[in-house]
């Protein structure tokens, strides 16, 4: 692997993360990968940001491996897990400073190991690029629907109505609206006039459905934004406009053993029935009911059968359009 990050060097080029970030308690890294093939978009994908978020890393790897320089108009930069020291550890945050890679950025280049990959990335990746796509899921406590969202600046590359479409090409049921937080990836992106992207899907055990949901959501996206040939062309979207802030969670009011009574993704009204949190004390097996508090779409749900008082359980985003 080279030493040296080149974003203009031809065809494809595998490096080592580690040396390019500096010397992080001995540990070398993983790979950095860059096809460039002449002039057209440019894009870069990375995943492991948090390193117990896994699909991306399988995904993104397989893509480094499969996409070659002739599919290539432009430029893609391909990170599996951006965040190695957590993601070679399964662990969600560094076992490093215990920092949380995603309130970081945008870094900095004197900092922790974390702060150091969050530098590196901003400093030397996201000005080789038009648009950022930030793979993400749900991690090992939580499942989520597949589903994007998305920001950009008036001075961004990529506009307004070409990243709704981008989003839409995804062919994901759901295209979630958020508020930006600063210091994530997304956020120092935007900050820098970079339009951006983040997945979301998955989560808990690996599923081959949720990895081939993942991979043909990529393509088709890459295919639309004109940077990869060769990809499944787009359908119609198809799908909703959701926003899913505070008002959407749903917690539970005791702790005990949670049943979802309704399937991620699935519509619900408000009040209906969405989990029953079941006693795990005491003689009364009769379980408490947990009720939808607005209506809309079930998109996350905890994958932990236990559950203290508190704790959430799931999250429901109404449509925005």
């Amino acid at each position: 692997m080279l030493a040296e990050f080149d974003p203009s060097r031809p065809g494809k080029a595998f490096y080592d993360l580690g040396p390019l970030v500096g010397p992080l308690d001995g540990v070398s890294g993983d790979v950095l990968c860059c096809i460039n093939n002449g002039q057209g978009p440019s894009v870069l994908l990375f995943g492991g940001v948090h390193g117990d978020e896994y699909e991306a890393q399988i995904v993104l790897r397989r893509l480094a491996d499969a996409i070659r320089p002739e599919d290539v108009t432009g430029r893609v930069i391909i990170a599996p897990s951006i965040n190695f020291p957590a993601s070679e550890t399964g662990k969600r945050l560094s076992p490093f400073d215990g920092q949380n890679m995603n309130r970081v950025f945008p870094g900095n280049p004197q900092g922790t190991p974390t702060e150091k990959l969050a530098a590196f990335a901003t400093g030397s990746l996201f000005p080789a690029v038009d648009l950022l796509i930030d793979v993400h899921a749900g991690g090992r406590d939580v499942s989520v629907v597949p589903m994007v969202f998305g920001f950009t600046t008036p001075t961004s590359k990529v506009g307004e109505a070409a990243l709704t479409d981008l989003m839409e090409a995804w062919g994901y049921d759901f295209v979630q609206h958020v508020e930006g937080i600063r210091e994530t990836a997304c956020g120092a992106a935007k900050e820098m006039n970079l339009a951006s992207i983040e997945v979301e899907g998955g989560g808990g055990r690996l599923k081959t459905s949720e990895l081939e949901t993942m991979e043909g959501g990529l393509r088709r996206a890459l295919a639309r934004y004109g940077v990869l040939a060769g990809a499944p062309a787009p359908a119609r979207f198809r799908g909703v406009h959701v926003t899913a802030g505070p008002e959407g969670q749903y917690v539970a009011d005791a702790p005990g053993l949670v049943e979802h009574r309704v399937a991620l993704g699935a519509q619900v009204g408000a009040d209906d029935v969405v989990a029953l949190v079941h006693p795990v004390a005491g003689a009364d097996p009769a379980p408490r009911s947990i009720r939808a508090p607005t209506p809309g779409y079930v998109l996350r749900q905890t994958e932990h059968a236990y559950v203290a008082r508190g704790q959430l359980i799931g999250n429901v985003g109404a449509p925005v359009r």
